[in-house]
């Protein structure tokens, strides 16, 4: 076993609104092709922004802001990348949703900056996962959100700010209960004019093949 602690790290969680609803009915390969291409999407952006993608589980993608611990960048830049991969991921899921023709489709994304404990599990099939209270509150963000929206948290969002680079704008949402931490977390709606939808050209994503 290999375990760590990592400071100030920024979580993403993101589930598909309406998948199930989406999935009813059709065939399994229509499904998975759906998916597929949708995740693939995120992962090319993943690797443009040097994010960490933790794992996937069912329609559930999650994703850190740290890449190499002995070569970290900023931690205000590290949000902001993952900020940037989860506008991303909206505009992505938008022109998915459009060429299957499904408008119950759509991401509700979380983001969260605190310390984890990270490590590899297992022994003959082994990987590595993230634990501890602040990957609860990322989660949180998320379920917390709404859909076709990110949320963040206060630590997050005192991040961005940090950064003059950046034009996002900040809508305070609704504070975050959670019960098992004792906690309530101030969460706020990020938009910005940095990734518009033309940013991510449609023909490049999905091929020539519609999505049915």
């Amino acid at each position: 076993m290999i375990a760590e602690t990592y400071d100030k790290v920024t979580i993403l969680f993101a589930d598909i609104v309406g998948f199930t609803a989406y999935s009813n009915g059709k065939e399994p390969r229509q499904v998975i092709e759906m998916l597929s291409k949708l995740f693939s999407e995120f992962d090319k952006e993943c690797n443009r922004l040097n994010l960490y993608k933790v794992y996937t589980i069912g329609d559930c993608y999650v994703v850190m802001g740290l890449l190499d611990k002995k070569n970290r960048k900023p931690y205000q830049e590290e949000a902001n990348d993952v900020v940037q991969l989860a506008i991303s991921m909206i505009t992505v899921i938008n022109k998915v949703r459009k060429q299957i023709n499904f408008p119950e489709l759509n991401m509700r994304i979380g983001v969260h900056t605190g310390n984890i404990y990270g490590g590899v599990i297992g022994t003959d099939i082994v990987r590595f996962d993230i634990y501890g209270p602040d990957v609860l509150i990322a989660n949180k963000m998320e379920s917390g959100g709404c859909a076709g929206k990110v949320c963040v948290s206060q630590q997050t969002k005192e991040l961005l700010e940090t950064l003059e680079t950046t034009n996002y704008t900040l809508e305070e949402n609704k504070p975050i209960e959670i019960k098992s931490l004792g906690v309530i977390v101030p969460s706020y709606f990020v938009g910005s004019n940095l990734l518009k939808e033309e940013d991510i050209k449609e023909d490049s994503m999905m091929g020539d093949k519609e999505l049915t």
